[in-house]
């Protein structure tokens, strides 16, 4: 019988725990056993950057998650993970990293002393990430012992069998599953595999981390734990600190507050469009008429924000109503004037007999203008240049508006309908004279709002938002911009148009580095430095130029 069996394993894998005395993690906790960590190199961080092979592979079977490495085989037939790391030399416990389109890469070395690595055991390293604005752990790294992989794959097997013979409901299925599954599978690991040498194994970590207004500086520590068959475990001491001083373009930005020059007028005007509407042939102004109420609403504070300010002189304020073709010309002449005196008189009555010298009264029979400039943008009507022609041609309004009718029914039927109604407008010009002023015109400066929002973004590390607005000024704070974001070609373009000094030829060598122009970048750096001497230690501080002086 199945359960038979499922007890049957249970019994052996008691009798294995057995075996390997009371604590497998005891002695590690004894003797304060921990991981290290190490930087790389640049040789050792270029061969691996050009070793292609994977470090690990993930597959899914069934319902379960393995994880591969890859595997050399020796002279003896012995296969073993071929994530052979050379012996790591590097003492230095600070390294500076390029940033590139808001990323940094981050890669060290793992060394596990052969006292963690041991066939009863799961060992699970966590880099963890400091930032000044807090910590993030990173994906684990997993490496199983022999037995400890066979026991977990015997757990499976019993919540598999068990499944299969019982088929339980989901809560079923968790409680089973923590009651025969005591060491499950991770997920999402770097490396998960049976290790069987003997001695140190070494992992290379690389991951790349999104970059924020907090990174000047990041710091990597390890944490991790070791579990053993029998259920005993053991934590790991904290390791060393690894130190990167990120490399970004933000110390060349331009601080420097901008100005732009600004024209004042004496004179000034304020225009404001509304849609008034009206009973059929009527002119008397009804409030509870459509949405009448909201747009006269709108009309008096306007008004009265415009009136009642201290900047300006109010000197006229000009009402032009108008109406739409429909009907005789004469008719739609006495109705347009009858509604602007009408809303003139509501407005005296609304707001005060303050405005009623103010006020001027102008109307429009038909405002063919704003219907030619309507059908002209309103690509819904077909015979658009047929209309304009007619228009243009015809100059007795009503025989006008009569022809279209009659020629483009069709279109006609949707300008009366769509177009015509937004004919039926009532215009305000407020005509305002600054107070104070003397002259016409006067010119001034004042500090460039948008420019500083830029620049502020730049510092924030929001590459794309800061080159929206700085993309426009092609200056060297648009050029850091670009550089941030790997968009070194333009960064080039733009720089060549600048005038020469240390900092533009210090980033055209950057520019160069990234676009693998080595011996340009070298001359660009050396003027640099010609220039000023400063920037020799600063490049001393970067990896690209490093990278740049680096023979081929």
């Amino acid at each position: 019988m199945p359960t038979r069996r499922i007890f049957a394993y249970g019994i052996a894998g008691a009798m294995l725990w057995a075996m390997f005395g009371c604590s497998v993690a005891g002695r590690l906790q004894r003797r304060q056993v921990t991981a290290s960590l190490a930087q790389l190199t640049r040789a050792e961080r270029q061969q691996r950057q050009a070793d292609e092979r994977p470090q690990v592979v993930k597959l899914r079977r069934d319902s379960n998650i393995f994880f591969l490495a890859p595997v050399d085989t020796l002279a003896d037939g012995e296969r073993v993970m071929s994530l052979r790391i050379e012996q790591v030399t590097i003492v230095a416990k600070v390294r500076s990293v390029p940033e590139r389109n808001g990323r940094v890469k981050l890669d060290f070395i793992v060394t596990l002393p052969k006292q963690l690595l041991g066939k009863s055991r799961s060992v699970v390293v966590t880099p963890v990430l400091h930032k000044p604005d807090g910590r993030m752990a990173l994906e684990d790294l997993v490496i199983r012992g022999g037995r400890f992989s066979l026991l977990q794959q015997r757990d499976y097997w019993q919540y598999e069998t068990y499944i299969d013979r019982f088929r339980p409901d989901t809560v079923g299925r968790e409680e089973a599953f923590n009651r025969f599954v005591k060491f499950p599978y991770p997920e999402d690991t770097r490396l998960d595999s049976v290790v069987e040498r003997r001695g140190m194994m070494t992992y290379y970590y690389s991951e790349e981390i999104p970059t924020d207004e907090t990174s000047k500086r990041m710091a990597i520590t390890l944490q991790g734990r070791v579990e053993g068959i029998d259920e005993s475990s053991y934590r790991m001491p904290a390791s060393d600190t690894l130190t990167y001083v990120i490399s970004s373009m933000l110390s060349f930005v331009d601080t420097m507050p901008r100005y732009r020059i600004k024209v004042i007028d004496k004179y000034v005007t304020v225009q404001d469009r509304n849609y008034i509407q009206f009973f059929v042939g009527d002119t008397r102004v009804v409030d509870t008429l459509g949405d009448n109420r909201q747009q006269l609403d709108k009309i008096t504070g306007l008004m009265r924000q415009i009136v009642e300010q201290q900047e300006f002189y109010v000197d006229t304020i000009t009402l032009t109503a108008a109406s739409s073709p429909e009907g005789g010309y004469a008719f739609n002449d006495r109705l347009s004037r009858g509604r602007a005196e009408a809303l003139k008189q509501y407005l005296v009555k609304r707001y005060g007999r303050g405005i009623d010298t103010l006020l001027t009264v102008r109307w429009i029979a038909e405002d063919w203008p704003e219907l030619t400039q309507r059908i002209r943008t309103d690509k819904s009507i077909e015979n658009r240049e047929a209309i304009f022609a007619l228009i243009a041609s015809e100059k007795n309004p009503d025989r006008r508006e009569q022809a279209i009718r009659q020629q483009f029914p069709k279109d006609y039927a949707y300008i009366r309908s769509e177009i015509y109604p937004q004919l039926r407008a009532v215009n305000f010009r407020y005509n305002l004279r600054r107070k104070g002023m003397v002259k016409d015109t006067i010119h001034t400066t004042e500090l460039d709002t948008t420019y500083v929002r830029g620049v502020e973004l730049l510092q924030k590390r929001k590459y794309a938002k800061a080159l929206y607005i700085l993309n426009e000024y092609n200056d060297r704070n648009t050029v850091v911009a670009h550089l941030s974001m790997d968009h070194n070609e333009r960064a080039l373009e733009l720089l060549s148009t600048m005038p020469k000094d240390a900092i533009t030829e210090y980033l055209k060598a950057i520019a160069c580095s990234r676009l693998g122009r080595k011996a340009e970048g070298r001359e660009h750096f050396l003027e640099a430095c010609r220039l000023d001497e400063r920037m020799e230690y600063r490049g001393n501080l970067d990896p690209e130029i490093s990278d740049l002086l680096a023979s081929d």
